[in-house]
């Protein structure tokens, strides 16, 4: 028998699938089942609800890998709690105009509004909704209505695998089953029917009057409407774990039965014999672990069934599994521990450090801002017309909390920070006079409150006397 070579092929070859060993074929460019399919005839859609854009890819397809990879959805479930999950507060933008913020009506309104959006929701529930979407398939939408004095009286979440952009791209149209509505653009002041899809000068019944949406996209080069997650390149490696995990399921459905091969001596396999060995693996012997293969061989012709290594391609398996899940991590630029991922010998100290905050730099402070954006420039000041407020995130602290109090502690002592500026880091109240700086030592004033009276009882130290200076109390006799 002459021993072949083995070597990797691949599309090079002529390649165009792969048959693996359970039957199921793989295509080489998986990323073709994602694409839309680009119909030329005039459909339903066209005619019913208007010219729509499809999205470069399905959306409800991106969505569903969040249902199939532990590791992508654990990915996607971080970065949206530590994006928008944790918490939200009001900061005046002129702290010298606002005395008492909770007697500010401004203050109030804004606070009674987030913390019900909806009659269901306050902002943050809404928000993680919103940013799941987001991450998911790179596509969110709010929605947004109003009362009859023009400003918002609510928000809304709306599912981003319903939403299609109109030709027009002032509108767009939310499609479930054989139910439609239209949308348009936040801040078009033109008047759209919800059900028609047409621009109106008026009209007469509210309930046909379009809410607004605002848009929220990860940017991509191949859509002016439509965002892409950037995730998107890890789809191989989720592919793969996907296939993996359904063979290891085959392989335990059959009672752990390892592959086998069969070795003939004395004689040639003749048709019979591979049909029944066919027959028994993959019929008789599935789903059991107790069944007989009899088979009867001429004289002087010996048959044995020897068993191939399973423990290696486990070991490979978990290999590929390892780097799978590494790349997926790396597409969404999570640390690990972020993702609940812990192993032994991960980074420390300064690395693990500077990983934080890359992680804080790249991924969570750009989302705040641009969801913070929104909220503060279209929703606040255009929908609600309120302004000397802004909505800010409150951010997740990845530091060690001994660390951080160790620089305030040493800020403190050298006057670079005053005790309110400390408390308000901490998300502390200020109190009356914690404005002072202070050196370390004595703790002596170096400006602010309470300065110029240290400084005129500083000289009361020059006039000593020689017991004092030596250490000796005088007392007056």
């Amino acid at each position: 028998m002459t021993k072949r070579k083995s070597r990797v092929v691949g599309p090079s070859d002529g390649v165009q699938c792969i048959v693996t060993d359970t039957g199921r074929v793989v295509t080489t460019d998986l990323m073709k089942q994602y694409e839309m399919p680009q119909s030329k005839q005039l459909g339903e859609a066209m005619f019913k609800y208007g010219e729509t854009i499809d999205p470069p890819h399905d959306l409800v397809k991106l969505m569903n890998w969040m249902n199939i990879s532990v590791v992508h959805s654990s990915c996607i479930h971080t970065k949206v709690q530590d994006t928008v999950g944790i918490g939200f507060y009001l900061e005046p933008e002129d702290d010298s105009k606002i005395k008492d913020k909770e007697k500010d009506q401004n203050y109030k309104s804004l606070m009674e509004f987030f913390n019900q959006v909806n009659d269901k929701e306050d902002i943050i529930t809404l928000l993680k909704k919103v940013a799941i979407d987001y991450e998911g398939c790179g596509n969110a939408y709010i929605e947004v209505s109003r009362g009859k004095d023009g400003n918002i009286n609510g928000l809304y979440h709306i599912n981003a695998t319903t939403i299609k952009w109109g030709k027009t791209k002032d509108k767009l149209i939310q499609k479930v089953g054989n139910k439609y509505v239209w949308f348009k653009l936040f801040g078009n002041e033109k008047i759209l029917n919800r059900f028609t899809g047409q621009f109106k000068d008026a009209i007469d019944n509210v309930d046909e009057i379009a809410n607004e949406i605002i848009p929220l996209t990860q940017y991509s080069w191949r859509s002016a409407c439509y965002g892409l997650p950037e995730w998107l390149p890890a789809l191989y490696s989720m592919f793969g774990d996907l296939k993996e995990q359904e063979y290891n399921i085959d392989f335990f459905v059959n009672y752990g039965v390892p592959a086998y091969a069969l070795l003939i001596t004395g004689s040639t396999l003749t048709d019979e014999v591979q049909e029944e060995v066919t027959k028994y693996f993959e019929t008789q012997l599935k789903g059991s672990s107790h069944k007989t293969l009899t088979l009867s061989t001429p004289t002087g012709v010996e048959m044995k069934f020897e068993r191939l290594s399973v423990e290696a391609k486990e070991a490979s398996f978990r290999m590929y599994r390892k780097d799978n899940r590494d790349t997926i991590l790396t597409a969404h630029h999570v640390p690990p521990y972020r993702a609940s991922i812990v192993e032994q010998g991960q980074l420390g100290g300064n690395v693990a450090t500077e990983t934080d905050r890359i992680y804080l730099d790249s991924v969570v402070n750009p989302r705040q801002r641009a969801i913070s954006w929104i909220i503060n420039r279209l929703i606040i000041q255009k929908g609600l017309e309120i302004t000397g407020w802004e909505f800010k995130f409150d951010d997740i602290n990845v530091q060690d909390a001994e660390k951080d109090s160790q620089i305030h502690q040493r800020y403190f002592q050298i006057g670079v920070l005053s005790p309110n500026e400390i408390r308000k880091e901490l998300g502390l109240e200020p109190y009356e006079g914690g404005d002072t700086y202070y050196v370390q030592g004595t703790m002596t004033p170096i400006g602010g409150e309470g300065a110029e009276e240290a400084q005129t009882q500083a000289p009361a130290k020059e006039g000593l006397t020689e017991g004092q200076k030596s250490g000796e109390e005088e007392v007056d006799v």
